[in-house]
């Protein structure tokens, strides 16, 4: 399961919230381990995952008939699945509403070829449209209007990543229901893993440093940026992840392609099941300057600070304080950038700013047990080069293991 139970009650008490209520497509994956065509292709309002705080109300999943099939093959924990279907012919929904019953849907019945036997698999799909597909809703937001009778949220405060639901839901008869900006507290709940999600991040963490390698290997005097890019994709792609972005600076690469003697920073981020891998790693062609050995000798010397001091406690500003300070002894005054940040169905897996929110009002970041991170260590300096050094840690009780290489030292070509 991904979802973190306790972590969720917990964080929904501290917000009293009866019941959460994902709209994104992200956070309906997280609450129901499934992601099928709505959610891969983000057609938001489509489908639904609602949470109730009360254990013995049904958590159910909201979603099209249609995708009842696959759950054959991508099981959900969730005891409530509701479906709607839309009209084959627009004369489905000809009918009189004040006589009719317009919440209705109508079942999508496939044709079955007689004298035939049946796959197993097809009798599975057969036996899901039997417990689900029968009684269908008209759309999406009256199948969730089941879903909260069904769980007694006729009057509740319901957290959701998308207010206007709510408003939806209230015109539809739940008058009661009072929604609660929830945006930030489902990344607050994501920001603590489950075991599950753990190893689907340290998959990720894995397919991702093969495609950042794949990337590294094709780095040569002459090469254009699409072809390490190409490589990084393709590499990923191999291993079963999805390729998201690779890039060589602020801009990408300074000149048209690969130059020998300046350094290059490279970083990387795929996905593995929608999981994020992100690393940051420096190549040069060519041999280093002294300088250049210099300042990477400093980042690691910066990294290994981090792994001594990240434990569950420690905040985001006293380590970028520390690692800065043991750069500046070791030879790089003037390093900006050391920032810590949680990984998971984000890039950026923890409570953000947003609309008219400033940044820093969040608080400081704060690391805490079973948060898996990355740090951020990018620099830039015109006319002069690039380097990057980035892994992932899990935070355990009294300290943080790494499930990427920690392979710091510069990759010279």
């Amino acid at each position: 399961m991904l979802l973190n139970k306790s972590r969720a009650y917990e964080i929904m008490d501290k917000y009293k919230l009866d019941a959460l209520l994902a709209v994104n497509p992200r956070n309906i994956y997280y609450l129901t381990d499934f992601s099928g065509f709505n959610n891969r292709t983000q057609r938001n309002f489509y489908e639904y995952a609602l949470f109730p705080r009360k254990e013995n109300a049904p958590a159910a999943y909201v979603t099209t008939a249609v995708e009842l099939p696959r759950l054959s093959d991508f099981p959900t924990w969730v005891p409530n699945i509701q479906t709607y279907t839309h009209p084959v012919g627009i004369n489905n929904r000809d009918y009189d509403t004040s006589t009719e019953d317009t919440e209705a849907g109508i079942p999508i019945n496939w044709p079955i070829r007689k004298h035939r036997n049946l796959p197993d698999r097809e009798k599975q799909w057969l036996e899901l449209k039997r417990k689900y597909g029968e009684n269908v809703s008209a759309s999406p937001l009256l199948a969730l209007k089941k879903a909260f009778k069904d769980a007694l949220l006729d009057k509740a405060t319901i957290g959701t990543d998308d207010p206007r639901v709510i408003n939806w839901l209230n015109e539809a008869g739940l008058e009661s229901i009072k929604p609660f900006e929830a945006t930030n507290i489902f990344r607050e709940i994501r920001m603590v893993k489950s075991p599950d999600e753990i190893k689907l991040l340290t998959k990720a963490a894995q397919i991702n440093e093969q495609g950042m390698q794949a990337a590294i290997d094709s780095v040569k005097e002459g090469v254009d940026w699409q072809d390490i890019e190409l490589n990084f994709f393709n590499k990923v792609s191999s291993l079963g992840g999805q390729g998201v972005y690779i890039t060589a600076g602020p801009g990408g690469l300074p000149h048209q392609s690969v130059v020998s003697g300046k350094p290059i920073m490279l970083d990387s981020l795929s996905t593995y099941k929608l999981y994020h891998g992100d690393l940051g790693r420096t190549v040069i062609v060519g041999d280093p300057s002294k300088e250049v050995l210099k300042r990477n000798k400093a980042m690691i010397a910066g990294w290994e600070k981090a792994v001594e001091i990240i434990k569950p406690g420690l905040t985001g500003s006293k380590l970028t304080s520390e690692v800065l300070k043991v750069m500046d002894k070791k030879g790089f005054p003037g390093f900006i950038i050391v920032t810590p940040h949680s990984i998971g169905l984000e890039h950026t897996d923890h409570p953000l700013p947003i609309g008219n929110e400033m940044p820093g009002s969040k608080g400081d970041f704060i690391f805490l047990e079973n948060m898996v991170v990355n740090v951020d260590m990018p620099y830039h300096e015109y006319a002069w080069g690039s380097m990057h050094l980035e892994d992932t840690l899990v935070i355990t009780a009294n300290g943080c293991r790494a499930i990427t290489s920690e392979k710091t030292k510069i990759v010279i070509k």
